[in-house]
């Protein structure tokens, strides 16, 4: 198997592992509780920060759109190890809010599990996005030089 290819079904795999975690918990998955479900919710900012990146790079296979963005977002991310450091960052404020959640109940409690097992699905999508942006960044570099 080729890199290029094993490098499609790398994008491929993370598509649709994005979908399952950023698109699916609001539109498909069955809450346990309103409270649950509403605290998800008011995270949507730490989720919203992360898939910007993520999202570029399981469709595209990079997101060279951040290293020439210079605002809150992005100031200090100008290679794929400073992304990492952001995305980290935001998975940690995420990880802070869904600990916040104090479950009252059967259904809280589920409903906060599944927040834990989402954003600890999360931290592995980061960390797999960031070896294919590592990729993309080193062949981009290394092609000027052959």
């Amino acid at each position: 198997m080729t890199e290029g290819v094993s490098m499609a079904r790398a994008k491929m795999e993370l598509q649709e592992v994005f979908d399952h975690l950023f698109i699916a918990p609001l539109s498909t998955h069955n809450w346990a509780s309103r409270r649950g479900r509403s605290h998800w919710v008011e995270l949507e900012g730490w989720q919203d920060s992360m898939a910007g990146p993520l999202s570029a790079i399981a469709d595209t296979g990079g997101c060279d759109y951040v290293y020439l963005r210079d605002d809150w977002y992005f100031e200090v991310v100008d290679d794929p190890q400073s992304l990492r450091s952001r995305l980290l960052q935001w998975h940690a404020g995420l990880l802070i809010g869904v600990e916040r959640f104090d479950p009252i109940g059967t259904y809280e409690t589920l409903d906060f599990t599944f927040m834990q097992s989402l954003v600890e699905r999360m931290r592995e999508l980061v960390e797999r996005a960031c070896v294919i942006e590592q990729a993309r960044w080193q062949s981009t570099r290394t092609e000027g030089f052959r």
